[in-house]
């Protein structure tokens, strides 16, 4: 049977999908790289906040909407381009390029050693990996490591790159940077709670430069970033040039290969936000109804259906799901 669950947000999948399925993820704004059809499993949060980006339903119209979407893949052509234009900036394949010229330009450091720090977190990596790879190409002195370490507090000229503001908060040496991948879009996130998180942590004011995706993110950091608005700037989303690197047939090839699917046949993935909800994040889809729906739909059709979840449970985590279960 046609049907993968695996653990990664490596953006290759994502390249070589004909159907997305997802709810309030930041990756719809991806997909809308390759204007291909969307559609959004959606609670009343969603239906009410989130872009008509493509057909919005439950469970019970999953099938159709699948259907409708083969039938008719330029349903939301227009909204789909509408909304590429306004959260992703200029993706011609030198995002990596123009963002780590910024960071040069708005630092003043003509001969940066960059930190790129991922905290061990799979999809922080993939949004840091393009700049690393620039790096490496046109030789620049940098590392790719999980923590910052005290030794580079003996650096003088440190430029330390992140995803995540709290990782560059503790950090009190160099010139610190914030790739932004969590606001790209409308109702990916709740911008009032999180303005809240914004101004409860002083609004980051140890975040030196900001990189944001694209024109409604821009807009959005800069209204949380309170005073240090003029922080935030637009220049390019590094994620978008491995989008566009595995944007091809052999990739969708391999990908086949790699996951046994049938030739022929598309690839409809579904990659979720998650099971839980939280004050700023009200959109998870993630349950065992629709995986049973999903399984149930790709042996109907012949289907090849991914369930692309962000990461690999931990330990931890596996042992909360298991604590909930028996707790009910």
């Amino acid at each position: 049977m046609p049907f993968r669950k695996i653990g990664s947000p490596h953006p290759k999948y994502l390249a070589a999908t004909d159907i997305l399925i997802s709810d309030m993820s930041n990756i719809n704004y991806d997909f809308l790289l390759f204007d291909r059809p969307i559609i959004l499993l959606a609670n009343e949060w969603l239906v009410k906040n989130f872009p008509d980006l493509g057909i919005k339903t439950g469970l019970d119209g999953l099938e159709g909407a699948i259907e409708r979407a083969i039938k008719d893949p330029d349903e939301y052509h227009e909204n789909r381009i509408y909304w590429h234009k306004k959260t992703m900036h200029n993706p011609d394949g030198s995002s990596s390029k123009r963002v780590i010229g910024e960071i040069i330009k708005r630092s003043g450091i003509k001969e940066p050693f960059f930190v790129l720090v991922h905290g061990n977190n799979e999809v922080s990596k993939y949004h840091l990996l393009p700049l690393a790879e620039f790096l490496k190409k046109e030789g620049f002195p940098h590392e790719f490591t999980a923590f910052y370490m005290k030794k580079y507090d003996n650096l003088q000229d440190v430029v330390c790159i992140s995803t995540h503001n709290d990782i560059l908060k503790s950090i009190v040496h160099g010139f610190r940077v914030h790739i932004d991948h969590s606001v790209k879009g409308e109702g990916v996130t709740d911008y009032g709670e999180l303005a809240k998180r914004f101004r409860a942590a002083g609004y980051y004011s140890n975040t030196d430069l900001h990189i944001t995706e694209g024109e409604v993110s821009y807009n959005n950091t800069k209204k949380m970033l309170g005073p240090y608005h003029d922080r935030a700037v637009m220049v390019g989303y590094p994620k978008s040039d491995t989008l566009i690197k595995f944007n091809n047939d052999e990739n969708k090839k391999r990908i086949y290969r790699e996951l046994g699917f049938r030739e022929g046949s598309i690839l409809i993935t579904y990659a979720p936000t998650g099971k839980y909800r939280y004050p700023f994040k009200q959109g998870a889809s993630l349950t065992p109804e629709v995986l049973s729906g999903l399984k149930r739909i790709s042996g109907k059709h012949g289907y090849n259906v991914l369930v692309k979840l962000r990461s690999r449970p931990s330990l931890k985590g596996r042992a909360i799901d298991m604590f909930k279960r028996f707790a009910r």
